[in-house]
């Protein structure tokens, strides 16, 4: 009662060492990816509260603005624990990043109908967190139950 089987996750992948609970795997580029967002972010709050035009025009936004300032705060904090390998801010890390690249997709679509072009950063590391994360979901599920991968893929 209560005690799981061993499986034998030798066949899942035979070159990386067993994972302990609770860790992800390594992944120096998903560290770097989530590190960068970290420092942007947080970069990003400290400039626009230390300037007093772009403070004084932080009562003028939108709630959607806020919304997606939240957001992006939020996902700032979880990849601070992506980066030390924390298996609980998979998920959420995931699903943060997935609303912080729709934010900034359906901003640049404004932007972009509007005539103002930019490309920007973010959405590209968004983008490469997200692919990140996804297979790092991967790895973890390939790990804990290899038969649901199969039949998911």
């Amino acid at each position: 009662m209560g005690l799981r089987p061993t499986i034998d996750h030798s066949m899942t992948d035979p070159i990386s060492p067993p994972l302990r609970p609770g860790v992800l795997p390594r992944d120096n580029f998903r560290s770097i990816i989530a590190a960068l967002i970290t420092v942007l972010t947080i970069y990003g709050w400290i400039d626009a509260l230390g300037r007093t035009p772009m403070r004084h025009a932080l009562a003028a936004q939108t709630r959607l603005w806020w919304i997606e300032q939240i957001v992006s705060f939020a996902l700032a904090i979880v990849c601070i624990g992506i980066i030390f390998r924390k298996r609980p801010f998979l998920t959420l890390g995931f699903w943060l990043t997935v609303y912080s690249l729709v934010f900034d997709i359906v901003r640049w679509i404004f932007e972009f109908r509007d005539d103002q072009f930019e490309i920007r950063i973010a959405p590209l590391l968004y983008a490469f967190l997200l692919w990140r994360l996804w297979i790092t979901r991967k790895q973890v599920a390939a790990t804990e139950d290899p038969l649901l991968v199969d039949t998911t893929g």
